[in-house]
């Protein structure tokens, strides 16, 4: 720990050689999805890293410490993804939500064309990385585990950027539905 903490380049791999399959173990029975333990696993060492100033060896041994942050890492990825699964629900089933009611056939071309420039206008006005999980599941049919192996990050922060995006497009909506 105190080569982590002079940022020596090799103590955070020395770290994770050393304790990666127990940590591994630790994390798989917390989460039971192996999807996601490479990201609990990442997010503990980085922490090991940013906040290794704070190690006290008297208090516990190191491989106490991991365990234990690998452990509260794990149950907050339950937390979160029980989170965005209550969020999802909630979207999915709120009858008022612009999103997700069922439009009548519309006859016009010149009202099917008006929506989608709307729709186009509100996504364009997205951070760019909510536009971009919008663009690819929603016009590119991708799954999120297809966006987040494309675009190299995790699968919690494409959900993270889905439901923020959605919940931005629905507030915009919502003044707007007995127009739509």
């Amino acid at each position: 720990m105190k080569a982590v903490v002079n940022r020596e380049g090799d103590a955070l791999e020395s770290i994770y050689k050393r304790y990666e399959s127990l940590l591994r173990t630790v994390i798989l029975g917390v989460i039971r999805d192996e999807s996601d333990v490479d990201d609990v696993l990442h997010d503990v060492l980085l922490q090991v890293w940013e906040q290794g100033h704070r190690y006290n060896p008297n208090e516990k041994g190191l491989r106490g410490l991991l365990v234990t942050l690998a452990r509260r890492r794990a149950f907050d990825r339950l937390r979160r993804r029980a989170a965005y699964r209550r969020a999802t629900e909630s979207l999915k089933t709120d009858t008022d939500n612009p999103l997700t009611f069922e439009t009548s056939t519309i006859s016009s071309e010149v009202e099917v064309h008006d929506l989608s420039q709307l729709l186009n206008r509100v996504i364009q006005e997205l951070p760019e990385a909510q536009k971009e999980v919008i663009q690819l599941a929603f016009f590119k049919g991708m799954s999120q585990r297809e966006i987040a192996a494309k675009r190299q990050i995790s699968l919690g922060t494409v959900k993270t950027r889905l439901h923020l995006a959605l919940r931005k497009l629905y507030n915009y909506l919502v003044p707007m539905q007995s127009k739509i």
